[in-house]
């Protein structure tokens, strides 16, 4: 356009020189002359200031182009003009400082990047209005949630009951939750300052499985002592009572009474040896070995052998699993586990009227989760937070083994669970695999 512009210009001085010396050229030759001299010194001028002018120009199109496509790596070049070469050496000085900046924050970025992917503990990064634009693969794992789901959404949006607690959190807050299942996370929300504006992040400590390698190394050593000494002492005991049978008395009436006096209390050193054994169990679970099993075909084998059972006591089975369920799993130990859990929920569809006692067993493909309901009572949110502590129970007459005993199979397995009351009422035992 500028080159257009200054032939146009050109052209229009010459030829007014032209137009106004061409008719008297022969009545005044000299002045004719000279329009001609100054209409080639005007060419020569206007041709000098288009390069003069043009060049800048050029260079001052390509620094624009330069910032619009984000290019911090190209520099402008030096130009015969004095103002606009400050310029250029100002653009290109202001170029390097972005492209350090630019790779410094890079850096920044891919370090936080790696930091966030190996922090043992949960993040959460929020936006000025306090939705979801980064994670970590720990937070992930914990919530059971992908990324997609909860990207550019407030806590509110999200079913989750861990993030509903941690909604409710102050800011600088740090608190301790626990959840159904006897998981208890620390949860801490802060904020940072970025452009100037307030975010929030979320950290989220996992404590169970510190909280249970502390467990095990308060109970561990103090069950394996008191094991070894009822016994020994039951052993014992026991060997006595077998010789005090050659002491029975010559009267029937009393040696009737007498052996049976010793049967009796050689029955309860039993029992108390069993009782003892059960609390032994619970140190003694082996690392599984683990192989391609069959889950679904465990879970009917042992619903065969409940048949009868269940039959007995007016228990409705609702078997919704698919025909088959690959899992990686120790066999032996699955079995366990449901041989506990199927225990407890007959134990609670026995307080329960004949009629509403049902159980439950179904898989959802797309969650991954297994889970097995029953009709009985609802669990009280206390009990929910209680129920796998060790040697919790609810029950009288119960010694907290089962469900401890199941929580200990299942983290051998790294598979997450909890058992709970929801919509439905009656409990669910919920298993991720």
């Amino acid at each position: 356009m500028l080159k257009i512009e200054n032939s146009l210009l050109a052209l229009l001085i010459i030829g007014t020189l032209l137009g106004i010396t061409y008719p008297i050229r022969l009545e005044h030759p000299t002045l004719f002359i000279i329009a001609e001299v100054v209409s080639v010194i005007t060419s020569l001028w206007l041709l000098r200031l288009y390069f003069f002018v043009s060049k800048p120009l050029k260079e001052l199109g390509n620094a624009i182009n330069l910032l619009a496509n984000k290019d911090f790596q190209s520099r402008l070049l030096p130009t015969p003009h004095p103002v606009v070469n400050k310029l250029v050496v100002v653009f290109n000085k202001m170029v390097n400082q972005l492209h350090k900046e630019r790779v410094e924050q890079r850096e920044q970025s891919y370090f936080l990047e790696h930091l966030l992917k190996a922090t043992p503990h949960g993040i959460l990064v929020l936006d000025y209005d306090q939705k979801v634009i980064q994670s970590n693969p720990i937070i992930l794992q914990i919530l059971e949630l992908e990324f997609n789901s909860i990207k550019g959404k407030t806590f509110t949006e999200i079913e989750n009951p861990l993030l509903s607690e941690i909604n409710q959190l102050a800011l600088n807050q740090v608190k301790d939750i626990q959840l159904s299942g006897g998981r208890r996370y620390r949860c801490q929300k802060s904020s940072f300052i970025f452009q100037g504006f307030q975010q929030q992040f979320i950290i989220v400590q996992d404590l169970y499985l510190d909280d249970i390698k502390k467990e095990k190394q308060a109970y561990s050593k103090v069950i394996r002592m008191m094991s070894h000494e009822v016994n020994n002492s039951v052993g014992a005991m026991n060997s006595y009572l077998d010789t005090l049978k050659l002491f029975s008395p010559a009267d029937q009436e009393l040696k009737t009474d007498y052996l049976e006096a010793l049967s009796i209390v050689k029955s309860r050193n039993s029992a108390m040896a069993e009782f003892m054994k059960n609390f032994a169990s619970v140190v003694k679970i082996p690392e599984p070995n683990l192989e391609n099993v069959n889950l679904v075909k465990i879970l009917q084998d042992l619903l065969e052998i409940y048949h009868t059972d269940f039959n007995d006591n007016h228990i409705k089975i609702l078997n919704k699993l698919p025909n088959e369920l690959l899992v990686l799993a120790d066999k032996s130990l699955l079995e366990q586990l449901f041989i506990n859990i199927f225990k407890n929920a007959k134990e609670a569809l026995l307080e329960v009227d004949q009629t509403d006692r049902t159980l439950e067993i179904s898989y959802n493909e797309e969650s991954n989760k297994l889970s097995i309901w029953n009709s009985g009572p609802i669990i009280s949110k206390e009990a929910q937070e209680k129920i796998f502590t060790p040697f919790y129970s609810s029950k009288p007459t119960g010694q907290g083994i089962g469900l401890m005993l199941c929580r200990d199979i299942l983290i051998k397995h790294d598979w997450d669970f909890r058992l709970f009351s929801g919509l439905k009422e009656g409990a669910t035992f919920e298993i991720s695999l």
